[in-house]
């Protein structure tokens, strides 16, 4: 591959499958490895933040929201394992990534990401139009892939249910884009819980500069209605909110959930974070470190807090200490010191389940009573 880029490519360190191009006028689209569909592009924070979920092989793993797709195909590939596609043996479980995203025509570029990138991976994969805060949909059925299985299951059901009930459910449960074997009426009406849950949440983007570089094109005052203005900044935490809380719903218990965001705002990570812990104790949900940080040359920082007695006062958090200390494993990869797009990262043990927030959206705050600012400390 360096002698198709005409200069060196090397690991990224401590970051598996990452490859970094030494020579920065190169671009990734006029590699050969890029056109057949070997590789894709994705920053290394992106990265990062898919490698917290430590996903295995058999794993049913939930990306929550997946648009453009390269995190998804990353989590495919993390979960990919030859003994797993070629084991003959009918009671080894294969794993499953299913990505959902509420928008039509980013849901559109994941699906053809997919088709170009996935290859052996996408028969693993399933892809769901819908909104990330209400979708209840559970992982397939172990066995998704098993013609026998799903056979012998069908005829079952045929038997006692009737022909009807197999409509049923290829209607009620389908993939808007999967392989034939996940769009079956048996993969379909799965009942388990995610191993992992990925919630990349949709923040204003203020973190990426590639994406605030985009504003030359789009015009400077896009960024007051996009990122800056009240109206945003007060809205996007509480969404976050809402597809933490959804995806933490979703999790089975002993199962890793990742909250990420491209953000630096405070509001949209610590606070959203805070308010999360708030509603589960510390016998239900704990932050964890993420082991990679161990071998990875990139410099990561630690989270917004209140640095004495009087920004604590200032902020209204006096009460909300132990909230803070609860998540110092989390971090943020800061653009100045790490190389990388600005990033959040938290990774949630699920201990037990909790109680069940889906009725209680009035309850599904970030810290603080009201949002009147965005700030980047």
């Amino acid at each position: 591959m360096s002698d198709d880029a005409g200069c060196e490519i090397r690991p990224v360190a401590g970051v598996s499958g990452f490859l970094e191009i030494t020579d920065s006028t190169v671009k990734l689209s006029q590699l050969q490895a890029y056109k057949s569909g070997a590789i894709v592009g994705m920053d290394v924070s992106s990265g990062i933040a898919a490698l917290a979920l430590s996903v295995s092989p058999g794993d049913n793993v939930l990306d929550l929201c997946c648009a453009p797709g390269a995190k998804l195909l990353f989590l495919a590939e993390m979960l990919h394992n030859d003994k797993y596609n070629t084991c003959e043996s009918d009671h080894i479980a294969r794993g499953s990534v299913t990505g959902v995203d509420i928008s039509a025509h980013r849901a559109a570029t994941c699906r053809s990401l997919v088709k170009k990138h996935a290859g052996n991976d996408k028969a693993f994969i399933r892809l769901f139009l819908d909104d990330g805060t209400t979708f209840d949909r559970k992982a397939p059925n172990a066995f998704w892939w098993n013609p026998k299985q799903i056979q012998n299951t069908t005829e079952a059901n045929d038997e006692q249910k009737g022909m009807a009930w197999r409509k049923q459910r290829q209607v009620e449960g389908r993939p808007w884009f999967a392989g034939k074997q996940l769009s079956s009426a048996y993969a379909c009406c799965g009942t388990e819980l995610y191993d992992r849950v990925l919630v990349d949440a949709e923040c204003t983007h203020d973190g990426s500069l590639a994406h605030v570089y985009k504003y030359e094109r789009w015009g400077w005052e896009q960024l007051d209605s996009r990122v800056i203005n009240d109206n945003r900044s007060a809205s996007v935490p509480l969404l976050q909110t809402r597809l933490l809380e959804n995806g933490w719903r979703l999790l089975k218990p002993g199962g890793i959930l990742v909250y990420s965001t491209c953000s630096l705002s405070r509001y949209q990570n610590e606070y959203v974070l805070g308010g999360f812990l708030g509603r589960h104790p510390e016998d239900e949900a704990c932050v964890e470190i993420v082991p990679l940080l161990d071998s990875s040359t990139v410099a990561v920082s630690p989270i917004w807090k209140p640095e004495d007695d009087a920004e604590w006062a200032i902020n209204s958090l006096e009460s909300q200490r132990h909230l803070f200390n609860r998540m110092s494993h989390s971090f943020r990869l800061d653009p100045t010191v790490s190389n990388t797009s600005g990033m959040f990262v938290a990774r949630i043990r699920k201990l037990k389940h909790g109680f069940d927030f889906s009725d209680h959206a009035d309850q599904l705050v970030p810290l603080g009573s009201t949002i009147t600012e965005q700030s980047n400390k």
